[in-house]
């Protein structure tokens, strides 16, 4: 059933009020892709202002995204529609991992990032995850870094529910790639190839779940 005008207003009202008003960056920023996916025209004020003041990178960036949906809705299958290409994730267990010498070298936007990890099980770690995180880049060219953790969030939910073992794999995973803690985020966010706010938000996704894991 289609949804009235006035309720569609309501919805754009409340999301707009989210994107101005949570203390909470990913809540701004969820808002502001909301709005994107809606199309509605009335919300470019308050994406505009989201896109040139919010003081959190990735909100900026999200309500770019949003603006970039109301000017060409065309883009939103391609943007929003991961089901068509869906990456496969395939992680080994953290016991699996080698311990050989391993050092992550990266070319980022022109500047050579050169670190070797203390730990050779964190440099493997890192780097499998960055493999995934390119071939999703591959697999969907418009999305953005937010959208690209966003499909990584959704495939451990549903691995979560369908592969628990492999699930489980995943958190290993993350807990060697995180092993230093949040301190860690601003040396893995360039292994990973990601900005620090994105490398962030990863971070806090791998601890939602861990907080999951039993006898958490």
């Amino acid at each position: 059933m289609a949804i009235t005008p006035e309720n569609q207003q309501a919805i754009v009202q409340i999301l707009c009020k989210l994107l101005r008003d949570s203390k909470e960056p990913i809540i701004r920023a969820k808002a502001a892709l909301s709005l994107g996916k809606l199309g509605i025209e009335s919300a470019i004020p308050d994406l505009s202002q989201a896109a040139s003041t919010d003081p959190d990178i990735q909100v900026c960036l999200s309500a770019i995204d949003a603006l970039l949906l109301i000017a060409k809705p065309e883009l939103i299958e391609i943007m929003t529609e991961p089901s068509k290409n869906q990456p496969t994730f395939h992680i080994n267990q953290v016991g699996n991992i080698n311990t050989g010498d391993v050092k992550i070298e990266r070319d980022m936007v022109g500047i050579q990032y050169n670190y070797t990890f203390p730990e050779p099980k964190q440099a493997e770690a890192v780097g499998q995850v960055s493999e995934v995180i390119q071939d999703i880049r591959q697999q969907n060219p418009q999305a953005s870094d937010i959208q690209i953790v966003d499909i990584i969030e959704g495939e451990l939910a549903t691995m979560h529910q369908n592969d628990p073992q492999k699930w489980q794999g995943w958190i290993d995973l993350l807990s060697v790639v995180f092993a230093g803690g949040v301190e860690a985020i601003k040396i893995i966010a360039p292994a990973l190839g990601i900005p620090i706010e994105i490398a962030r938000r990863l971070y806090e996704i791998y601890d939602r779940n861990r907080n999951q894991l039993p006898g958490n």
